[in-house]
């Protein structure tokens, strides 16, 4: 079980079409490239937790409307998991690290969610990575320009959520809930138990 914090819809349709439209090669793994809704996952829960949705709800802070928890874009990365296979990493800002730790915290849980802050841009199987198809999505996203360089942050990147020949381009979105999330499966039949608004 996982509890992740989720875009505002508009801003999580404009990553989807990132995340959600590789084209499937009939002879990678079943378990390559399924669909899935933009995320950073705050915490990985004990199963026990499922039935005290309520005590979840409680360890989630609020922030306020006209100081929205913004999650920023820092670098896309190769990684060595399947749940980390390419993502962009989220620059850690005090904000957004004091939820990690106050909600473990007030769950009594150890932090451990490796590479945090991240959004994932897709998971492949290992045996597919073995193959090179984590680079080769990668090289795809730098060649078709929808890994992009803000000039006045050289290093920070923006993502181009535009369809074919246009121009979107997001360097980051608005936190706008927390969802508990039972992860059990392949990822597409995952179930949304709770949703907990953050403003």
């Amino acid at each position: 079980m996982g509890i992740c914090v989720i875009s505002h819809p508009l801003e999580a349709k404009k990553l989807g079409f990132v995340i959600n439209s590789q084209r499937k090669d009939p002879s990678l793994s079943v378990a390559s490239y399924p669909k899935f809704y933009p995320h950073i996952t705050l915490a990985s829960l004990p199963q026990s937790l499922e039935t005290e949705l309520d005590k979840i709800a409680g360890s989630i802070p609020t922030f306020d409307a006209h100081a929205p928890l913004r999650c920023y874009f820092d670098q896309v990365k190769i990684g060595d998991h399947y749940f980390r296979s390419v993502y962009v990493a989220i620059k850690p800002t005090r904000e957004i690290l004091s939820l990690y730790e106050e909600v473990h915290q007030r769950l009594g849980l150890e932090p451990r969610c490796p590479a945090f802050p991240h959004m994932s841009l897709c998971y492949i199987d290992d045996a597919d990575a073995i193959n090179g198809e984590r680079d080769r999505f990668y090289d795809e996203l730098r060649t078709s320009a929808v890994i992009g360089f803000k000039t006045e942050e050289p290093e920070a990147v923006q993502l181009n959520c535009g369809s074919e020949g246009t121009n979107n381009w997001v360097d980051n979105f608005k936190a706008h809930e927390v969802w508990a999330v039972r992860c059990e499966g392949p990822v597409e039949s995952w179930e949304v138990l709770h949703k907990i608004p953050l403003n």
